[in-house]
């Protein structure tokens, strides 16, 4: 699999859950979304007064500049892959990366005994809908 940015492995909160590679693009796209200027909610991210300055890409180098532009349109796809989920999958992906990402407080309300077999599910339906798209998951 292709990420602009290698992450270091990450411990998922879920005990003795098989953890492979769409975690990890899941959990990108979950940091992602959060800081974002992705749209989400009809809200933007950035001041209005400054929202569209961009810093010059002069300094960077071809490869920095591609590895951002694939990152963004990776992200972008496992947004819309992610809204094709129903809600209770969608909730079960961000329940698990807001756990990974710090303290592991964070329960699903909609069903909290079964957090575990929804993530496990969501995992699996949004999978054929990244391939798809065209979204590289396996090395």
């Amino acid at each position: 699999m292709y990420t602009a940015n290698p992450a270091p492995p990450r411990v998922s909160a879920l005990r003795d859950y098989p953890y492979d590679e769409l975690d990890d693009l899941l959990y990108d796209w979950a940091l992602w979304e959060r800081d974002s200027d992705s749209g989400v909610r009809g809200y933007r991210c950035a001041n209005q007064l400054c929202g569209d300055a961009r810093g010059s890409r002069q300094w960077q180098t071809t490869t920095e500049i591609l590895e951002r532009d694939v990152s963004a349109w990776q992200m972008q796809q496992i947004q819309v892959s992610v809204d094709e989920l129903s809600s209770t999958h969608q909730l079960a992906i961000r329940v698990e990366a807001m756990n990974r990402e710090g303290v592991r407080v964070w329960r699903n309300g909609r069903a909290p005994f079964r957090q575990r077999e929804l993530y496990a599910e969501a995992k699996e339906l949004v999978r054929p809908i990244l391939i798809r798209r065209g979204v590289e998951i396996e090395c």
